[in-house]
């Protein structure tokens, strides 16, 4: 489970288990702190969930390492990240970069496994999720950004089990897809060292750059 602080990925791990494993609350500041896994079985399926910290309000460090651990947690790897954002609030630029966000740190692989989550769709009404997607430019690109996989989940509703049984048959076709493949390790580790080595090269040539421009200012003080 990915997303901004209050977005509900809390609740939404409780529903999808089915019970109140995962600690709730409104506090505008990240409630979930250290990564956390539940487990359960739906019919004859085992699955398994993993909370993680808000992204865009935890030390990138920690999140690093917390994501990390999330990885090690899930071995051999997590079939999907579920990307969650509210409907009934307004779309915003974070949840705008979050599939960057996804891309940036887990490599542009990483969107084969990324399913957009909207909760709060009871804030809908009488309109459907694919209309109201369709009436927001910016929702519509992020949701192709995520190659049209999306669902929606009511967490005050976890008496309609459909709408869980819905969510895992869309997961379900997406895997498929994926040849039954899931984001490993291996995957994050080689993206990090990228990432890691760029920082590295950027400093040189800022360090450069700065170098060479106190040998000109030298060698012109020089000349004068």
């Amino acid at each position: 489970l990915l997303g901004k602080t209050g977005s509900g990925k809390s609740a939404t791990g409780n529903t999808i288990l089915g019970r109140n494993a995962f600690f709730e609350d409104f506090n505008p500041e990240s409630v979930t702190q250290d990564c956390e896994i539940k487990n359960t079985r739906i019919g004859s399926r085992a699955v398994t969930v993993i909370d993680t910290p808000g992204l865009f309000d935890t030390l990138i460090e920690n999140l690093k390492a917390e994501i990390e651990k999330c990885l090690k947690m899930s071995a051999p790897g997590p079939h999907v990240f579920l990307l969650v954002i509210r409907l009934d609030q307004r779309y915003t630029d974070e949840e705008k970069n979050a599939v960057k966000w996804v891309q940036h740190n887990f490599g542009e692989e990483a969107s084969r496994y990324v399913f957009t989550l909207f909760t709060h769709a009871d804030y809908l009404k009488n309109k459907t999720l694919k209309d109201h997607i369709e009436e927001n430019e910016d929702l519509r690109q992020f949701v192709i950004s995520c190659a049209g996989k999306y669902h929606s989940l009511e967490n005050d509703n976890r008496e309609n089990p459909s709408q869980v049984t819905e969510l895992l048959e869309k997961i379900d076709k997406m895997v498929e897809r994926n040849e039954g493949k899931y984001y490993t390790r291996s995957m994050y580790t080689h993206v990090q060292r990228k990432l890691t080595f760029k920082q590295i090269t950027n400093g040189l040539y800022s360090n450069v750059g700065k170098i060479l421009a106190l040998i000109v200012v030298l060698v012109v003080g020089t000349a004068l």
